[in-house]
């Protein structure tokens, strides 16, 4: 196996409880990582005890976020990684015992790809016992092959891609490995030499939520002629187990978790247009009028907004 280093970034907030079941899955990992980059936001939820048990065990370095989102940790994440590959973790996620293992063997073998995306399972908590599944945690759901789902240029064959409109498009796909921009910020992995500047924090600046940056990530990535894998059979996908609770930054029901959700997906069109996609405005018009027929009402707030801090470049 080629000898690549490896980082592992972690952000976490008000999470301690499960951020010793992520560390330890780290220390038994059958390929150590190089280097665990832990972006920590204080809360004084004694994740900082956490962290100290675990220094023994694994090469922590543990940087402090005075301010700001989530896309703003995990720009501080990958400005403080230094490996040639960095994968990403939530931290109410475990990691299956051969994921780092798996995901340096994809890259060595996949020469053109920028980012890969494994499988990610449910895991139960009862009474501190992990208990793994393999409950698919996120569900692959194909949209429909209306106007405003068309791919960019440059995500023809996707099996998942970004839209002309900026949001997102799907179809089924049976084969064991597909380019895809499905995956998510609890188990994806880039080379880190392709994410290192990209402005995802100035992107998401007014964002609650940091929907989809995943997403913006992966866009950068392909914009540079690299492709984006997600691994789809078990044996094989890098795996993580995340744990179901109801603490969650996107999870959360309710009017103002889907006007900040939805404040995501339309103003997608305009970050993609910063980066130089070439978007359709008509496509994008007819997602926004077309995704207002459900939750109508957060929807159409978090249009009107969207589209006025989008205009003028202040997302």
């Amino acid at each position: 196996m080629k000898t690549v280093k490896v980082s592992v970034i972690i952000v976490t907030y008000r999470r301690a409880w499960a951020l010793r079941h992520c560390l330890k899955s780290l220390a038994k990992q059958t390929l150590k990582p190089d280097e665990v980059v832990v972006v920590l936001k204080p809360s004084g939820d004694g994740s900082e005890e956490v962290l100290h048990k675990y220094m023994s065990k694994l090469p922590i370095k543990v940087v402090i976020q005075r301010e700001g989102n989530a896309p703003k940790a995990y720009t501080l994440g990958i400005k403080n990684a230094s490996g040639d590959i960095v994968l990403f973790i939530d931290d109410d996620a475990v990691a299956h015992e051969e994921w780092v293992e798996r995901y340096v063997k994809l890259f060595n073998m996949l020469k053109d790809a920028g980012g890969v995306g494994g499988l990610c399972f449910k895991a139960y908590l009862r009474e501190d016992t992990l208990l793994l599944t393999n409950e698919v945690f996120y569900p692959e759901v194909p949209t429909k092959d209306v106007l405003y789902r068309k791919p960019l240029k440059g995500y023809e064959g996707y099996c998942v891609w970004l839209s002309k409109s900026g949001f997102m498009g799907a179809r089924e796909c049976e084969e064991e490995l597909v380019k895809s921009m499905e995956i998510g910020g609890v188990n994806m992995a880039f080379r880190r030499d392709l994410i290192e500047d990209c402005p995802l924090d100035s992107l998401y600046g007014r964002s609650r939520k940091a929907f989809w940056f995943e997403k913006v990530l992966a866009h950068y990535v392909r914009r540079k002629g690299y492709h984006i894998y997600k691994v789809r059979v078990e044996k094989h996908s890098p795996l993580v187990y995340h744990i179901v609770h109801k603490d969650s930054l996107t999870r959360k029901p309710g009017f103002q978790s889907e006007f900040w959700l939805h404040y995501d997906r339309v103003v997608m069109y305009w970050r993609l247009k910063r980066l130089g996609a070439n978007v359709s405005a008509l496509h994008y018009l007819l997602a926004l009028l077309f995704t207002l027929r459900r939750k109508t009402i957060p929807r159409f707030l978090a249009t009107v907004y969207g589209l006025a801090v989008g205009s003028i470049g202040s997302f």
